[in-house]
């Protein structure tokens, strides 16, 4: 987990902006706070990389913990996900034999099938539907008590930390 102080360093270093010359002296006063625009460049590159980058270079967590199931009249629950929820990566409930398939388009075809308890995955091939911060939950069973054995996910730092892979760092583009 790097800091942004640590970030920024990382950052400057990596597009050519430092280390420093302190051969000489110059003096100016006007100029553009340069930190303030690399913090804002890192950040938006940081999100992407949160949203896009491959799991391998971030550091997926259990949010089964920080999430719960509320059932549907129709066999079928919903879960609101956390506010720094950048991308659930994986979910699965213990019922179930194997993960849920997540589809991110709930407007696609296999989506709108789940809504029909006739087409729905059931525990053998379990399907979830991401809808901005809801996860739609189907395939539930009306006999078992259900319990989220685990939901992965890749979170936001709530403290404006940088936490990834150090491999990640080389997808910093120079200038």
């Amino acid at each position: 987990m790097l800091s942004s102080d640590e970030m920024l360093a990382q950052w400057k270093l990596r597009r050519g902006f430092a280390p420093l010359r302190t051969d000489c002296e110059i003096t100016r006063s006007d100029g553009i706070d340069l930190d303030a625009l690399l913090r804002l460049e890192m950040r938006d590159w940081y999100l992407n990389l949160l949203d896009t980058a491959p799991i391998e270079l971030l550091a997926p967590e259990n949010i089964a913990g920080d999430i719960a199931l509320m059932p549907q009249a129709d066999n079928s629950a919903t879960v609101i996900l956390p506010e720094n929820c950048r991308r659930l990566v994986g979910f699965k409930l213990k019922e179930w034999k194997r993960p849920a398939k997540i589809i991110t388009d709930p407007h696609s075809h296999e989506a709108r099938m789940q809504s029909n308890p006739y087409c729905r995955g059931g525990c053998e091939n379990p399907i979830v539907v991401l809808h901005g911060n809801r996860l739609h939950v189907y395939s539930l069973s009306p006999l078992t008590s259900h319990v989220i054995d685990f939901a992965t996910a890749i979170m936001e730092p709530a403290d404006g930390g940088y936490l990834m892979d150090e491999a990640a760092l080389k997808t910093i583009s120079n200038i």
